[in-house]
């Protein structure tokens, strides 16, 4: 290799790594928001590229630091990496407000195996121990962007069913902090299973329906099945939102909401006019193009909640 182009690719490294470290400095309030699943959870993978071209950026500017000859490079190497992620956790949280996180660090670890990996097999060394540790932890930090990537289609192919919880990812679709949502077989209204939503006690607890084809338009009724299993009648609170209520002030004004009464021990099966939801907002019409939200909610429970839904889809 000419020496040329040896340098020029060492400036690409250290370029590229840079951007990377930078990336990962960016206050949260001025990075923009990342609405796609897949790309967010490929930029919450770059600890592991900023960790991969580190040590590729070092290999270039300080080759001894791989000469392991010894015990005391092996130890002086490990404690530069030790060091390198707790500054770096450690400064992102400063900096981002992003506290230190178990992924973050195992994306690090997952960057300094597969380069040493990649090392050993550039030198002819077939270490397997290093390369199935390296696999393993590659495989550990790209699972989520697999995850919602595989969705992402699935979810695409369905429409116009949001979601029916017959595939392990489509619990995925829905966020929320006031409550747990997963894909249980306990209970089903078609198929063979629903999404089971665990609801903590207090005011407003519930799940929000995130992730599905928000172009409602030429649809005229959406419908869901809820079963309730305890033994009282529970009000739920359903509510819709577009894109122009995310990016505006995000008054309970400006959304669709109705309340809807699940009897003990049934399955109810609700539908909802999307006449209805485009006349909703106070101030303006919602636009049916832009759906951005489907929520559930129960406005306050003193005990744990659990409900199940099913067959979300529109017709």
């Amino acid at each position: 290799m000419s020496i040329s182009i040896w340098k020029n690719r060492n400036s690409l490294f250290i370029f590229t790594a840079l951007i990377a470290l930078v990336a990962l400095f960016l206050p949260g309030t001025v990075l923009p928001e990342i609405s796609n699943r897949s790309l967010y959870h490929l930029w919450e993978s770059g600890h592991f590229f900023l960790f991969f071209l580190g040590c590729l950026v070092l290999q270039s500017t300080c080759p001894w630091l791989f000469e392991f000859r010894s015990a005391k490079y092996v130890v002086f190497f490990s404690s530069i990496v030790i060091f390198s992620v707790l500054a770096i956790e450690g400064i992102q949280s400063f900096l981002s407000d992003k506290s230190p996180e178990i992924s973050d660090i195992v994306a690090d670890i997952a960057g300094v195996s597969l380069y040493f990996s990649y090392r050993s097999r550039y030198h002819g060394k077939n270490n397997f121990f290093l390369h199935g540790s390296a696999l393993l932890l590659i495989s550990f930090v790209f699972w989520p962007v697999f995850s919602s990537f595989t969705d992402e289609i699935l979810a695409k192919h369905q429409f116009p069913l949001l979601a029916d919880f017959e595939t392990p990812f489509e619990g995925s679709r829905f966020e929320g902090t006031t409550g747990k949502a997963s894909i249980s077989d306990e209970q089903a209204f078609t198929g063979q299973r629903s999404l089971q939503l665990s609801l903590y006690p207090g005011p407003w607890s519930g799940r929000m329906l995130k992730h599905f084809p928000g172009n409602w338009l030429g649809y005229t009724q959406l419908h869901f099945a809820v079963y309730n299993p305890a033994s009282h009648p529970v009000s739920l609170h359903v509510r819709i939102h577009d894109a122009p209520f995310e990016n505006g002030d995000r008054k309970y004004s400006d959304l669709y909401s109705n309340n809807c009464s699940l009897p003990a021990g049934v399955w109810t099966k609700i539908g909802i006019p999307l006449s209805e939801v485009k006349i909703a907002p106070e101030t303006r019409r919602m636009d049916l193009a832009s759906i951005r939200g489907l929520g559930f909610f129960v406005e306050k429970e003193e005990k744990p909640l659990t409900l199940y839904l099913d067959s979300i889809s529109l017709e």
